[in-house]
């Protein structure tokens, strides 16, 4: 995923989150009706770009750490 795409995508959780959190605060009936989902739905895309950031990096570096043992085995 582009940085553009990863940003966006953020944005549009955190959107969801604060938004589920206000629904919770300020409805004063149905406020869980349209809180949690909402909350829930914020919370999914928040963690799940943070877990796939992580992710990909853990794989990037095992990848680099690879192809540097290549490299090694290669100039011997």
């Amino acid at each position: 995923m582009s940085n553009q795409g990863y940003v966006f995508s953020y944005a549009i959780g955190l959107i969801f989150l604060i938004g589920g959190i206000l629904f919770m605060v300020m409805l004063d009936e149905h406020r869980f009706l349209f809180g949690i989902p909402y909350t829930a739905m914020g919370l999914l895309i928040v963690v799940g770009l943070h877990e796939g950031r992580k992710r990909r990096l853990r794989r990037e570096a095992r990848e680099a750490a690879l192809l540097g043992e290549d490299a090694d085995l290669e100039d011997s």
